[in-house]
């Protein structure tokens, strides 16, 4: 007996600490945050993802082939409609309206040397008419004086074309030399510089490409979303349908919008159409090209819905534990458990609302299991939970 007692003793020691070691290991628990809930996320029929761009954006090319030789605005500068943003080589297009202006003086002189004659024929015919009544000269005489003034007349005539055709090419100068000089179509800011003094440029965008842009101008104060809705989804949405957007350069703010329109086609790549939203009130900072979320909702939002104290963080309701009576949570605060009092509000699907509590993005344990954990007690948070 006494040579196995020593072998038992010693068992039964491992085991008491083997024992002691599982209880004091540290036991895992599934974790979520305390999250504050986005902007109108009750009213969210559907949300998509789209791009701010605006209604009014447009390269800024010349009408007519140049070499360019000054550009007055810099990127980031605003400019208002008419403002003179380039100027080509107008060298050519003053001599052409130069030799225009000359046809037009030449064409006057032509034509007032033509009336000149066709009021002397006007005379002699009158006076021809008068001697043949009284039988002063023979008829045919009159017959070749009066052919006379028909020419003089066509002559006229002639002289008043060419000086209309005159006019008209000295307009068509006036205008070209008008065109060396590019200006602002609408009140914009320039979004890209896109060619330097001294480059030659096309007289307008081929195939698609705007080979003889100078700026790339938009206006920051007609920014829209472009959203992308799949083809499914497109009975949820109508014009005038409220709205929220969420631009990932703000990623704490959500702006007022509404739908306005949904373009009529389907992209067959993507199964999606795009659906226009329009800021109510469109924000600073907001450039094209930004990326966005846009919530389509059921209805419009109460007053105070965008306001952060209207929106009381939530929790899972399977965090929350009932201690006499009284709500808790359990808070991972630096790896071990804080039984924190909780005071709850709404219920909304499977979260509540925290009229007090910890703040968002505090860590708590889901479906605590009240054998297990105790205050300060050290636990591991479960890969992927929280």
């Amino acid at each position: 007996m006494r040579r196995w007692l020593i072998p038992v003793v010693l068992l039964l020691a491992v085991l008491v600490l083997a024992g002691v070691s599982v209880t004091r290991r540290a036991p895992t628990v599934r974790v979520a945050e305390v999250r504050e809930p986005l902007p109108g996320e009750q009213q969210t029929e559907l949300s998509a993802a789209g791009y701010v761009d605006s209604r009014r954006r447009s390269v800024i090319a010349p009408q007519i082939p140049g070499r360019l030789m000054d550009v007055t605005v810099e990127e980031g500068e605003p400019v208002k409609e008419g403002q003179v943003i380039a100027r080509l080589d107008d060298q050519d297009a003053r001599n052409v309206l130069s030799r225009a202006e000359a046809e037009v003086r030449a064409a006057q002189a032509r034509l007032a040397a033509a009336r000149a004659q066709a009021e002397n024929a006007q005379r002699t015919t009158e006076r021809t008419e008068n001697l043949a009544k009284q039988g002063v000269i023979p008829h045919s005489e009159l017959l070749d004086v009066e052919t006379a003034g028909s020419a003089a007349r066509e002559e006229l005539n002639a002289a008043h074309a060419e000086l209309g055709v005159a006019i008209r090419a000295r307009e068509g100068a006036r205008l070209q030399l008008a065109h060396t000089v590019v200006r602002a179509p609408f009140d914009g800011t320039v979004a890209r510089k896109l060619a330097d003094e001294g480059a030659v440029l096309a007289p307008a965008a081929l195939a698609g490409t705007n080979l003889g842009g100078i700026v790339e101008l938009v206006d920051l104060d007609a920014l829209d979303v472009e959203a992308e809705v799949s083809e499914q989804q497109l009975s949820h949405i109508q014009e005038g349908q409220p709205a929220l957007i969420f631009l990932d350069a703000f990623p704490d703010r959500a702006f007022l919008a509404s739908v306005t329109t949904v373009r009529p086609a389907i992209d067959r790549s993507k199964a999606t159409a795009t659906v226009m939203v329009r800021f109510q009130s469109v924000p600073k900072g907001a450039l094209p090209d930004m990326g966005a979320k846009v919530a389509f909702l059921r209805e419009p939002l109460p007053p105070d819905a965008l306001d952060p104290k209207s929106r009381a963080p939530r929790v899972p309701s399977s965090a929350v534990v009932q201690d006499d009576g009284h709500s808790a949570v359990w808070v991972v605060r630096d790896g071990r458990l804080v039984k924190q009092p909780v005071r709850l509000g709404q219920r909304v699907g499977e979260e509540v609302a925290l009229v007090e509590g910890p703040p968002a993005g505090t860590q708590v344990v889901v479906a605590p299991d009240a054998k297990r954990l105790r205050e300060g007690r050290r636990v591991k948070v479960e890969a992927g939970s929280g």
